[in-house]
């Protein structure tokens, strides 16, 4: 069992990178079957209704993972994605296909493939399942959320900033090509 500040922390904290990334995918689908369609992984006819389903599976996962109730199934639906994703980069990076974008955050945070995306997805598992994980009984004080609040925050901004970084490190590595 742990402390349930540690669960609510790692239960918000994936339930909000979830949905940003659903509501993502879902602003311009198109953009995110092209994604799928780059892969190479799946027939062309499949590409269109994985795009569908994808975004609609991370937002389920990410409201279920915040109810008490459904907090595990949540986090299966959560690992099972993140990992069917991870395994996906992995193969296009053995192939050498470095230049497909991941299609994680739709167009508005395009980023190649690379292996940085493969120990960002490690990590968020690991933050899925130690959400799912069984809490003690103890209730939650004001202090209790407040350091829930501060918690979420910091590995929010800890996320966005390790992946606006590496999105533009890859636009920069490309302007150092074209001009040396």
């Amino acid at each position: 069992m742990i402390d349930p500040v540690l669960l609510w922390i790692t239960a918000l904290a994936a339930a909000l990178v979830f949905a940003s990334s659903a509501l993502m995918k879902f602003r311009n689908l198109e953009t995110f079957e092209g994604a799928v369609v780059n892969y190479r992984m799946l027939p062309k006819f499949f590409a269109r209704p994985f795009a569908y389903a994808v975004p609609i599976a991370e937002l389920s996962g990410a409201i279920a993972i915040v109810m008490p109730v459904t907090r595990v199934m949540g986090s299966i639906v959560l690992l099972c994605l993140t990992f069917a994703f991870t395994a996906a980069i992995v193969i296009n990076l053995m192939r050498g296909r470095y230049d497909v974008d991941c299609g994680c955050f739709g167009p508005a945070l395009r980023q190649t493939l690379s292996w940085w995306l493969v120990i960002r997805n490690v990590m968020l598992m690991g933050m899925v399942a130690i959400a799912s994980c069984r809490a003690d009984d103890r209730a939650l004080s004001l202090f209790d959320w407040f350091t829930v609040t501060a918690g979420v925050v910091t590995l929010l901004v800890l996320y966005a900033g390790a992946n606006y970084a590496f999105a533009n490190l890859s636009k920069l590595r490309e302007l150092g090509t074209r001009y040396a």
